[in-house]
């Protein structure tokens, strides 16, 4: 049982995904998953499914100006692209991150947001420990469908997960956890993560991938949570603690969001694109705190 407390890029090597260079023009268009294998279940009002249908919410470089606005269905731009799958909040939706997610995919990033059926903005709003399974093998199954359908655009062989609240649960239990471990997986961003008890361990050998934790100091969810599985991750390792942040205008279109994704690009320039200038990047942020 695992009880959590809680720009541009240069070429590198001959690695396709990490001779990406920005800024890029921004494109997004959303793709429909359907997992054949995994029923949805039934809340309130809501009938179960004998399927699992996943609306994944993308973006990602375009073709065109950089600094024209983004642009619904853009053309691509020659890729591969690593990829940062992104877990919205309870009741949330991806649109809400879209700040961060534009940030991302100008610097040469593909961010696919799924929107979990049953916790998603206008979804039946079962408490998430109801549905934690289903979300959990959301992310799994939103990375082969990625791979299989969209391996132009998206190199998942460079891949993080990322989550806010109960999506930072997700991305967490998917990088550490015994019951949901994915071995793609090369880093991992956590954004205010909140309480929850799940299966399986945080087993000590699935430790070491990289990892940032993100936290408000004005978030009700105690910081102390989120600071104990801080502590007892390994190295490499980042604390940002958010001067006057709340749990979730912080990451949205708060005045600490512009912070919060360009630590978070910098977090993925270094372990996605192996950037070494970004750790300089990172550690320089006001109110990081590095382990390397």
């Amino acid at each position: 049982m695992l009880l959590l407390l809680l720009g541009g890029v240069v070429a590198c090597g001959d690695d396709p995904s990490q001779e990406t260079t920005g800024p890029y023009r921004v494109g997004s268009r959303s793709v429909t998953f359907v997992d054949e294998t995994r029923p949805t279940p039934a809340f309130g009002a809501s009938p179960a499914a004998d399927t699992r249908t996943l609306v994944t919410d993308l973006w990602y470089p375009a073709e065109g100006d950089a600094d024209a606005a983004p642009a619904a269905d853009a053309p691509e731009a020659d890729g591969p692209f690593p990829v940062i799958v992104f877990n919205h909040g309870q009741q949330g939706e991806p649109k809400q991150y879209a700040p961060s997610f534009e940030a991302w995919a100008r610097a040469g990033y593909v961010v696919a947001a799924p929107r979990h059926p049953v916790s998603v903005t206008g979804g039946p709003g079962g408490q998430f420990i109801d549905d934690i399974d289903g979300e959990l093998s959301d992310t799994s199954f939103v990375i082969d469908s990625i791979d299989d359908e969209l391996s132009d655009l998206a190199d998942v062989e460079h891949l993080a997960v990322a989550g806010h609240s109960s999506g930072a649960i997700v991305a967490y239990s998917a990088t550490f956890n015994t019951c949901c471990h994915d071995d793609r997986v090369d880093a991992v961003l956590v954004q205010a993560m909140q309480p929850a008890t799940l299966g399986g361990e945080d087993a000590s050998d699935l430790r070491g991938t990289p990892a940032l934790f993100m936290h408000g100091d004005a978030d009700l969810i105690p910081i102390a949570g989120a600071r104990t599985v801080f502590d007892e991750a390994e190295s490499p390792k980042f604390f940002l603690t958010i001067k006057g942040g709340d749990h979730s205008n912080a990451y949205r279109s708060g005045p600490q969001a512009p912070t919060v994704a360009a630590t978070a690009l910098a977090f993925f320039d270094r372990y996605l694109k192996d950037r070494d200038e970004a750790l300089d990047t990172l550690e320089a942020t006001p109110g990081i705190e590095a382990e390397t």
